[in-house]
């Protein structure tokens, strides 16, 4: 089994180290402004306005962008709004979006279903640890994981050693709502209900060892980001009091 080896080193497209140019995307990949319908329900909602926010917002003026972190990653199981929430994440703090799916998909030329069903799972599991291996390695960026990624321990440890993972949840039912129009590989079962179940039974001790943990049921997506950016502000605002570098490379809140 071979990984497709330099063909995943980010050395297209623009530049993937320092400020985002807030134009052309990372990788030379779209930043998808229309995400995966993983979290459709509840991004059909119009969020209220927060005007009584307590952290302040990305400061664009000469040049100056105050955020909590510099590079922060989202896990959970398929269907919990990483996608969609990763992408208005990644466009609230002035970060570049990265979608480990898509990652794979652009380098290998085949979607997710087609690697399953050519190369097998242990193909796929053997693109997505080089790709974590990769995405861990940049800075000012958003990173989407695959729902199964954060629950192989090498992945988990590389990722948490980076910074802060955010791990999203969602009940089954929810899950299965947003996902039974999919051709999700692991969901092509008779009783697709049950094994969203079992497996998010089986994956939740490995997604309990994330940094931060927000439910997504029943939420607009923008209520969504902007709890995670206080709980990152949280979590940054600790760091920097027992003097820990609050972004795996940066001793306080990370500006530019």
């Amino acid at each position: 089994m071979t990984v497709p080896p330099d063909s995943m080193s980010p050395q297209v497209g623009p530049p993937l180290f320092g400020p985002p140019q807030l134009g052309p995307p990372m990788f030379g990949m779209p930043e998808y402004g229309s995400p995966d319908s993983e979290s459709s329900q509840a991004d059909q909602h119009e969020a209220e306005a927060n005007a009584g926010a307590s952290r302040p917002a990305p400061n664009f003026s000469m040049g100056l962008i105050e955020r909590p972190v510099s590079w922060v990653a989202l896990a959970g199981f398929m269907g919990t709004g990483k996608s969609r929430v990763g992408w208005e994440l990644s466009r609230a703090l002035a970060l570049h979006f990265v979608d480990t799916d898509k990652l794979i998909t652009r380098v290998v030329g085949k979607t997710i279903p087609e690697v399953f069903e050519q190369e097998g799972e242990a193909y796929f599991r053997a693109c997505e640890q080089e790709v974590v291996r990769r995405v861990s390695r940049l800075d000012h960026a958003v990173v989407s994981l695959g729902g199964g990624t954060f629950i192989h321990e090498e992945n988990r440890r590389t990722l948490l050693e980076r910074g802060p993972v955010v791990v999203l949840w969602a009940t089954p039912e929810t899950v299965y709502q947003r996902t039974k129009h999919s051709d999700r590989p692991l969901l092509a079962t008779a009783d697709p209900l049950s094994r969203i179940r079992s497996l998010m039974t089986e994956r939740e001790p490995s997604y309990r060892q994330g940094t931060i943990h927000v439910h997504s049921d029943g939420r607009p997506s923008e209520e969504i980001v902007e709890e995670v950016i206080e709980r990152l502000w949280d979590w940054a605002d600790v760091n920097a009091a027992w003097g820990e570098d609050s972004d795996g490379g940066e001793g306080e809140r990370a500006a530019d």
